[in-house]
């Protein structure tokens, strides 16, 4: 009885997870220039398959970031690259590749992700000294505020991404009703 529970539970997270995928493949498609040479009539029209099983990742799409600073990075050894290839981009939503060359970065994450390694592999430690080596399948998920070492020792890793701008609370410091005292006379 429980295999058969077991079984039909996969087979609606299945169903769930179908779901949310084929509602994110109608989603936005991106305007023109924003980061792919996909039309944005093919993007709306086609799937876009990731997989660590289907051969080197076709890096022509991929573009320059500019330094590791620009994403929160500071370099703590070696002279990482960083490139990505963007495939949908709205509304403080971005979902693509992202490839990161040999070198070891402190990275205040700008945004909350969640990724999965096709090709290379790169060793993750966050802020509590959990560490972790993810390799081609593997998936992670860190929260947008996040400080991570990221250290890729081979010639590169490269992931797949879904990420999220999370709005920040505005930091108010409140007034004392002293602070108000003052303030009236």
């Amino acid at each position: 009885m429980a295999r058969h529970v077991r079984r039909h539970r996969l087979l609606g997270m299945g169903v769930v997870a179908l779901a949310g995928l084929m509602s994110a493949c109608t989603g936005e498609p991106l305007e023109p220039g924003a980061g792919s040479n996909h039309s944005p009539m093919t993007q709306a029209a086609t799937m876009i398959v990731y997989t660590p099983r289907g051969g080197p990742v076709d890096e022509s799409d991929f573009v320059w970031l500019g330094p590791p600073e620009n994403l929160g990075g500071r370099v703590l050894e070696g002279n990482p690259q960083i490139f990505a290839r963007v495939d949908y981009s709205a509304n403080g939503v971005t979902a693509g590749l992202f490839k990161a060359t040999r070198g070891t970065l402190e990275v205040t994450f700008p945004f909350t992700e969640h990724a999965t390694i096709l090709q290379g592999d790169v060793t993750i430690t966050d802020s509590t000294g959990q560490r972790h080596l993810y390799k081609p399948g593997d998936s992670y998920f860190i929260r947008q505020g996040q400080v991570i070492t990221w250290e890729v020792k081979d010639k590169q890793v490269i992931k797949s991404f879904f990420n999220v701008v999370e709005p920040q609370e505005a930091h108010v410091t409140p007034l004392r009703s002293r602070d108000m005292e003052g303030a009236r006379h």
